[in-house]
């Protein structure tokens, strides 16, 4: 009888052991799929958040408290240089560029600089190709959630100039009212009668100001008052060429 009990015991025993050691067994391959699974999953994160990585890296960082952008033909100012992007980095700025339609070896646009406007925001100032060559500089938004750039951008400076008509727009970026980014805007338009008539000498000149907020993609024009603007950012107007 004894013996009965013992073998019934054991039996038990044997049993519990082998359930364990396939639970276990389970378990851990449970446990690795899961973390198999993690793994994929962070790994397509960190692709995500860097697919533009590359792109962005052409943008130099910058701070500033006011940055006046002007960019002329045959200019010696290099700061609106930039570097020259790739055709198919370039096509992610929503510009509509193509391969007949720029000017440089490789894309005619050209990385300047990158700041934060605030946490949803890049702001990225790029050299753009005009009518003639790469001389209008525009601000575009980078989106940091979504990761692409927004289709919405704001020329900066112009530079213009063909058949007696003239044109260039010189900006400043700043930070006013509640660190909302806003843009100075002054724009100069001429036109030579001479080359209508040689003996006419008379240039015709306009000139606008403007007030823009920077801080969303819509762009939306704060002021038009030419005599307050005129008045508010007098030093600034000092050092148009």
């Amino acid at each position: 009888m004894k013996k009965t009990y013992y073998l019934i015991g054991l039996i038990f025993l044997l049993g519990g052991l082998f359930l364990s050691c396939s639970s276990n067994s389970k378990s851990g391959k449970d446990n690795s799929k899961a973390e198999e699974s993690v793994q994929k999953k962070d790994s397509s994160v960190v692709q995500k958040e860097n697919a533009h990585a590359e792109f962005l890296n052409k943008f130099k960082s910058i701070s500033f408290d006011t940055l006046k952008v002007e960019y002329w033909y045959d200019t010696k100012d290099k700061r609106f240089m930039g570097r020259e992007l790739t055709l198919k980095e370039a096509k992610l700025l929503p510009i509509g560029l193509t391969e007949k339609e720029y000017y440089g070896k490789l894309s005619g646009a050209y990385a300047c600089y990158q700041f934060l406007i605030d946490s949803s925001y890049i702001g990225l100032i790029a050299r753009i190709p005009a009518e003639y060559e790469a001389t209008t500089v525009g601000l575009f938004f980078f989106d940091i959630k979504k990761d692409q750039l927004l289709k919405e951008y704001f020329n900066l400076s112009v530079s213009f100039g063909d058949a007696g008509d003239a044109y260039q727009r010189t900006s400043w970026l700043f930070r006013g009212k509640n660190k909302q980014l806003q843009s100075f805007v002054y724009d100069y338009s001429s036109y030579n009668h001479e080359v209508e008539d040689t003996t006419d000498h008379t240039i015709d000149v306009w000139k606008n100001y403007y007030l823009i907020n920077c801080s969303s993609p819509k762009f939306d024009t704060i002021s038009k008052n030419e005599i307050r603007l005129k008045k508010q950012f007098k030093h600034q107007l000092k050092t148009v060429q």
